[in-house]
């Protein structure tokens, strides 16, 4: 067997690989021996079947099957024996002629390699670039206190109704004003919080109601929501369209949010029993818990800078664009993943660069990823996770428990294993380059993502 490679040029190239059937047919042979003894046909005993018919049967086939192993492991054995740097796995040429496996006995093949391109990417102090410090002020933590007084209070019951009021009662279909729908819906112990209706109008029909009957139309307080109509009426979804009249609403009780109080019940349920013990531990608490959350922002919005540093620093760098796509397409799925491949393909090209810029940097940076690294990712994902449903409380222990079982997850440990290389890397940024440290607001920090 012979293998060639031909530079096109810095990113392309063109390998050749020639085949005598000396480097084939001991194979061929092997196998077609071991399928004669297995073969069972009627009018032989297993393991007698003649070779001839044997070879008939099945040698077009096993000469296939080990042209594919030969070629596939020789030129993988040939790229790892010269260290070529592919970005994508060889193609064969689009101008291959299909080989004759039946009659032909020597092969020549041809194949496209995309290289990676190569660049240099070093960051020193030299090298300036904004961090964000979030300022959290007395206001964001006023919220949040109200946020958790709403969250852990009770409702009482009222005698009429203001804005984000809880009423429960009876719904009625009717048929015209006044006069009840014959055999319509009736929907027994209701609840609604019109502050959540989407039409103002319906809305305001319940201001100030006390208990007692409102007549409002359910699928204009929804704006033809059929799902969420469908739930309140107690009806199938496809016969929402059948139910567009007004109802009657029996008010039988007004329940009104009343936020818990600051005191230390507040305090045990937020943070766990006695660890807060006033109203300036509590704000100070959720204070640094935000600062917390924050810093993580501003470590997300740095690391988005050093990309776009490191891309502006690399300048233009070149890709086998062809190549790419062509692989791409080979493994789409669909015509839908095949049309996003070209609309995408930019935004593609800057991901790649982005994660060879990673790559070069992990290791100028000597950014090392052991158990440590990941179980610190892994109980940061946890602590994030828990905090999505208010739980800001979680012991130690638990997150600990609790990352050791994503870590067991191999779906989960590649994206812990790329939050960890996040992490690392950040440090390691903020510690070589020229920090430009500027304080922020929430509102600015947060137009930065806004979708312009």
């Amino acid at each position: 067997m012979d293998i060639s490679l031909q530079k096109v040029d810095e990113i392309n190239g063109k390998l050749t690989v020639k085949i005598v059937k000396a480097d084939y047919d001991e194979k061929v042979q092997k196998s077609l021996k071991k399928l004669k003894q297995q073969a069972k046909m009627p009018g032989f005993r297993p393991g007698m079947v003649p070779m001839g018919m044997i070879q008939r049967m099945y040698g077009m086939e096993v000469k296939a099957e080990e042209l594919q192993k030969l070629i596939s492991e020789s030129i993988n054995n040939y790229i790892k024996e010269q260290n070529l740097d592919l970005i994508t796995s060889p193609l064969t040429a689009e101008d291959e002629a299909k080989i004759d496996v039946e009659n032909a006995e020597d092969f020549e093949m041809h194949f496209d390699l995309g290289f990676t391109p190569d660049f240099k990417i070093e960051l020193t102090d030299k090298d300036k670039i904004v961090f964000y410090n979030i300022n959290v002020d007395e206001e964001q933590v006023n919220e949040q206190v109200e946020n958790y007084r709403r969250r852990n209070g009770k409702f009482e019951e009222v005698e009429s109704y203001e804005d984000g009021d809880m009423l429960r009662g009876n719904l009625i279909e009717m048929e015209k004003k006044n006069v009840v729908k014959e055999g319509g819906i009736k929907v027994e112990n209701v609840s609604l919080m019109p502050k959540y209706f989407s039409n103002e109008t319906q809305k305001k029909k319940f201001a100030g109601a006390k208990k007692g009957d409102i007549v409002f139309n359910v699928s204009k307080a929804y704006d033809g929501k059929d799902t969420e109509i469908a739930a309140l009426l107690k009806i199938k979804k496809e016969e929402v369209g059948e139910h567009k009249g007004d109802f009657k609403y029996e008010i039988t009780s007004i329940s009104h949010m009343k936020p818990a109080e600051l005191n230390q019940e507040l305090f045990d349920l937020v943070y766990g029993k006695d660890t807060v013990k006033s109203e300036d531990e509590f704000r100070s608490r959720i204070k640094a818990d935000m600062e917390s959350v924050y810093a993580e922002d501003s470590n997300y919005k740095f690391i988005l800078d050093v990309k776009d540093y490191c891309l502006g620093k690399v300048g233009e760098v070149k890709f086998p664009e062809e190549l790419m796509k062509r692989e791409m397409l080979l493994n789409a799925e669909n015509d839908e993943q095949k049309a996003n491949i070209e609309k995408d393909f930019s935004k593609i090209l800057v991901d790649r660069e982005w994660a060879l810029i990673c790559t070069k940097l992990v290791n100028q940076l000597n950014v090392k990823i052991e158990e440590e690294q990941l179980k610190s990712a892994a109980k940061l994902v946890a602590k994030s996770q828990f905090a999505q449903y208010g739980l800001n409380n979680v012991p130690d222990e638990y997150l600990e428990n609790y990352a050791n079982e994503m870590l067991k997850d191999e779906k989960q440990l590649q994206r812990l294993l790329s939050r960890a290389i996040d992490i690392e890397l950040t440090k390691a940024v903020k510690a070589t380059v020229k920090l430009q440290q500027k304080k922020i607001s929430v509102k600015d920090f947060n137009a930065f993502f806004e979708t312009k």
